[in-house]
């Protein structure tokens, strides 16, 4: 289930990207496409961790550290 949703992010990011024609507006689609990425590779990691409200911690804090490092790493910020 997690990983249609996932999947799907991903998709749309794609699709959204495939429009750009502007280079201004491509970097801005793809610091965000690189961001949705991130937070959703962290937060897949982040739901191995624990059990109950752990593991809801522990996705939470991955998702928003995985979209940080990814926008840090493709110099978005």
């Amino acid at each position: 289930m997690k990983t249609g949703f996932v999947l799907t992010c991903l998709a749309v990011a794609a699709a959204g990207l495939s429009g750009c024609s502007n280079p201004a507006d491509q970097r801005e689609a793809e610091c965000v496409a690189g961001t949705v990425g991130g937070a959703a590779l962290g937060g897949l990691v982040g739901n191995q961790i624990g059990a109950g409200t752990g593991n809801v911690l522990a996705t939470a804090v991955g998702t928003a550290a995985g979209a940080a490092i990814a926008n840090t790493q493709m110099g978005c910020s």
